[in-house]
């Protein structure tokens, strides 16, 4: 609970710098006290910047979300890297999450700051003091533009000519030569900037929920941040997007409805009634369906899509949780979550057909002849061959597995281990763990949601219940890319084109 109000404390204070330019903005105390306990005679102004006996100078640069660490405050990255703060490197990042960028004056060229490639996303993505007195003559590097919020500084344009330079909401001083006016759409630059390391989720909507409220939220595809939320009247569960891409479902389980969000203009379109306790939800392409498993009654529930209404209530056997459509969608799988049995329905017919059981599934996968189910007890893949009518592999996994997801083409599976913290990669020849991928967070990584990229390179986006940020994983290189700090836990995430 303290770490719960700890972060909304200081998410409170981050939404009012970005809110409340008026209001002097307080950098928090553990960075005070360790930039005075190294430099007692540095001058913190009301609007945060730094400046020390040596008249070098800082921006602080203000994070989404200030991380909840334990004291003392430590810087983990510099650029030159590790280097003290002694130093006076260029960017220092804390581990709260605040970083400082120092001011560099090079004889003859203009003031600005660090442009380097080593630094971190969750800087890029943060934002300057939104009262703070731009030093005369300051230029950022086009990289830095998220960074601006509505202050109205000078970037440098990355091009061959030296000296080109674009003014972004500038007004004054239009005529002049060299200078390039360019106008923002509203009063944020998230509508007009675009980080390279986003490229990937350019032209792509981004909605995500969480197990803590009863909001859903849209996000800005190349920074993170909300650009809408939508109240809902109960705790949003899971969600499906439907095959057209035209509407987000989303179970409430408390309620027992499925909520409609309309993605053409990201509004609440209606609630359908369903059974009790509804806990996951699968569309289906070729019969235009999305099936609901009541996880606290034995019904799955049949909503026609065309008409977004319960047209058929399914008694199966058990309590269904975690639906899994078969690759042809001829069938659909599910565990009764209270004996960990799993089945298999077909829809047509409603026959269900008893598979194997399972402890506390958290996620079934199906590809070719194989289900595959993974056990959160005993931090187990189990593998069902269904040609053979019996288990034929279980594969230990790191503590926790929460998601899975089937790289059919690549031969992997990928496991999210939430007690571990790691990605566990999975041969789906011999279903051996193959590579064991630390994601390096503080949180409880949880679902899975993979995006197909330009030139056919694929990113995955891991969720977590605890950090505040999305973790980038690059499928193809296996490697972390980076993580996008968010304002909010999110549990789920979905990604349309």
């Amino acid at each position: 609970m303290k770490n719960i109000s700890f972060k909304i404390l200081f998410t409170f204070i981050s939404f009012l710098s970005l809110v409340a330019p008026g209001l002097s903005t307080q950098l928090p105390e553990q960075v005070t006290v360790f930039i005075m306990g190294k430099y007692p005679e540095a001058n913190i102004r009301f609007d945060g910047f730094i400046e020390l006996p040596d008249k070098t100078a800082y921006l602080p640069i203000l994070p989404l979300v200030y991380e909840n660490h334990e004291l003392p405050l430590k810087i983990i990255q510099t650029i030159p890297a590790n280097q003290d703060f002694s130093k006076k490197p260029d960017m220092i990042l804390f581990n709260n999450n605040l970083a400082l960028l120092k001011i560099i004056k090079k004889e003859g060229e203009v003031l600005t700051v660090i442009s380097s490639t080593e630094m971190p996303l969750k800087v890029k993505l943060g934002i300057l003091p939104q009262d703070l007195v731009v030093p005369k003559g300051l230029i950022l590097p086009t990289e830095l533009k998220v960074i601006l919020g509505d202050l109205k500084i000078p970037l440098k344009e990355k091009t061959d000519k030296e000296g080109d330079i674009a003014f972004y909401n500038k007004t004054e001083n239009q005529g002049n030569v060299g200078e390039k006016q360019v106008s923002l759409l509203g009063k944020t630059t998230e509508n007009v900037f675009k980080l390279p390391e986003l490229e990937f989720l350019s032209n792509k909507k981004l909605y995500t929920i969480n197990p803590r409220d009863n909001k859903f939220y849209v996000l800005n595809s190349q920074t993170g941040r909300i650009k809408k939320t939508i109240t809902l009247s109960s705790v949003p569960s899971a969600m499906e997007v439907t095959p057209d891409n035209r509407y987000v479902l989303v179970t409430a389980a408390a309620a027992g409805k499925v909520f409609v969000i309309d993605t053409a203009n990201d509004e609440f379109v209606k609630s359908i009634d369903v059974a009790k306790f509804p806990s996951s939800i699968v569309c289906l392409a070729k019969t235009q369906k999305a099936y609901v498993a009541n996880k606290y009654s034995t019904i799955i529930s049949e909503i026609d899509l065309e008409n977004m209404q319960v047209v058929r209530e399914i008694p199966v056997t058990g309590y269904p949780d975690n639906l899994q459509p078969a690759d042809n969608e001829e069938f659909i799988f599910y565990n009764d979550y209270k004996t960990g049995n799993i089945y298999q329905l077909d829809p047509k017919t409603a026959k269900v057909t008893y598979l194997f059981q399972d402890k506390n599934v958290t996620k079934i996968g199906h590809f070719y002849r194989y289900v595959i189910s993974l056990s959160r007890d005993q931090n187990t893949l189990t593998v069902f061959d269904l040609k053979k009518g019996e288990v034929i592999k279980k594969t230990d996994v790191k503590e926790k597995p929460l998601d899975l997801i089937i790289l059919e083409k690549m031969g992997k599976i990928l496991v999210t281990c939430a007690g571990s913290g790691e990605l566990n990669v999975i041969d789906m020849e011999n279903f051996d763990v193959i590579k064991g991928i630390e994601l390096k967070n503080s949180g409880f990584p949880g679902k899975i949601e993979l995006v197909q990229g330009k030139a056919g390179k694929s990113r995955a986006l891991i969720t977590d219940y605890d950090a505040y940020e999305v973790i980038i994983y690059d499928v193809d290189t296996e490697k972390i890319l980076g993580y996008i700090p968010v304002s909010h836990i999110v549990g789920s995430m979905v990604v349309i084109d």
